[in-house]
């Protein structure tokens, strides 16, 4: 995987279905526990598989919190979350999360978990297109 740089920005002008677009994000609100609980097989941590992906995740945590990050002005409160997904549209192997909750003010990096939308009820605040600029 390429290295991301700081010309990231994060669009909401998306058009269908975000599941369909190569690179996402999704800005949520984690809310209470449902009645229902789901597991599943555990995964490897992207960083031991995926070149790059600390730095990645440094400089998209930083850019998060850079004030022109966004299109539209996010205020974001405690315990909000943020995913980021890079190669959606390739396989499995090749699609890598990045997950970010904001906590004392600024997005802080934080451990990708797959259940917690399942298992919590969860609000959508925003979501949309990842624009890149140049790429190493």
């Amino acid at each position: 995987m390429c290295e991301i740089t700081d010309q990231i920005k994060f669009c909401t002008c998306t058009q269908g279905h975000y599941s369909k677009l190569p690179h996402y994000w999704l800005y949520y609100r984690v809310g209470e526990m449902k009645e229902e609980l789901y597991m599943g097989m555990p995964r490897t941590p992207f960083e031991y598989f995926v070149s790059n992906f600390k730095a990645n995740e440094i400089k998209l945590a930083n850019r998060l919190n850079e004030s022109d990050a966004f299109d539209i002005p996010i205020k974001p409160k405690a315990g909000d979350r943020m995913e980021i997904v890079i190669n959606n549209l390739k396989s499995y192997e090749e699609r890598v999360v990045y997950s970010f909750r904001f906590k004392k003010g600024k997005w802080t990096i934080d451990e990708f978990d797959p259940f917690e939308s399942l298992n919590h009820h969860i609000k959508k605040i925003a979501k949309g297109n990842i624009r890149f600029g140049e790429t190493t």
